[in-house]
């Protein structure tokens, strides 16, 4: 079976004379055609080296995936560590910040720091995403299959999964860092009105419900970027001109 595979692709493709004008049309569609940037005449590689060279672009991907989403949790364990960590100093040391403010903002501080990072991981995982689905309708064309891609935003798909990860604990962030603020300023009545958070009740309610629209947000927001970014860029007619 795997002979006449292999055999299947080195008649199909040396039967096809387009076959390196489609490739490269393929390739020219993504970011390079959006620059302006055009290739100098070369030497066509051989299709079995196009076979690798696609297939290691495919695990690179899924690996710049996987070590995407691993930083974000382990940035994520070590920052929330220090953070408690921080809150239980003893208070006879005596940094050039008062002690007491850097515990009353290490939350804060470390929720926003979370927030930032998981969108810069998501624009990665988007991106990710996009190069996958062309590497793999490349394949299919050296292949002589049909160009049947991935499912772009398959809510099955570990790409989706790992996506949605990343923002439901961004958003979580976002929530808790805008509730902490909130929280500080009707303390302070930086909003007009002064409220003492510990004995009014709209002093509970009132951060709960900023930090939850604030989260809500956040996710509905990198969710449609993640949706439009790409059924944007892997549009069938795009895909389709480059073949025809």
């Amino acid at each position: 079976m795997v002979r006449d595979h292999r055999g299947g692709l080195k008649d199909e493709v040396a039967a096809d004379e387009s076959i390196d004008r489609r490739l490269a049309e393929i390739e020219m569609i993504g970011e390079e055609a959006a620059t302006g940037w055009l290739p100098e005449p070369h030497a066509s590689l051989s299709p079995e080296v196009r076979y690798l060279h696609i297939s290691r672009t495919i695990h690179q991907l899924v690996t710049d995936r996987n070590r995407s989403v691993g930083i974000f949790l382990a940035v994520a364990s070590i920052l929330v560590a220090a953070a408690t960590g921080m809150l239980n100093v003893k208070q006879e040391v005596s940094p050039i910040i008062p002690l007491k403010s850097i515990q009353y903002w290490c939350l804060p501080v470390t929720f926003a720091t979370l927030a930032v990072l998981a969108i810069f991981i998501s624009v990665l995982l988007i991106r990710a995403r996009i190069g996958l689905i062309y590497e793999v309708t490349k394949m299919n064309t050296l292949l002589g299959l049909h160009s049947k891609r991935v499912e772009r935003v398959n809510p099955l798909s570990i790409f989706y999964v790992m996506h949605l990860l990343v923002v439901v604990l961004g958003g979580a962030s976002v929530g808790f860092f805008s509730a902490m603020v909130a929280y500080d300023w009707l303390d302070d009545g930086v909003l007009g009105v002064k409220v003492d958070p510990t004995t009014s009740a709209a002093g509970v309610a009132a951060p709960l419900g900023i930090g939850l629209a604030a989260a809500l947000v956040f996710i509905f927001g990198l969710q449609s970027l993640y949706y439009w970014t790409i059924l944007r860029n892997t549009t069938d007619a795009k895909l389709d001109a480059a073949k025809s």
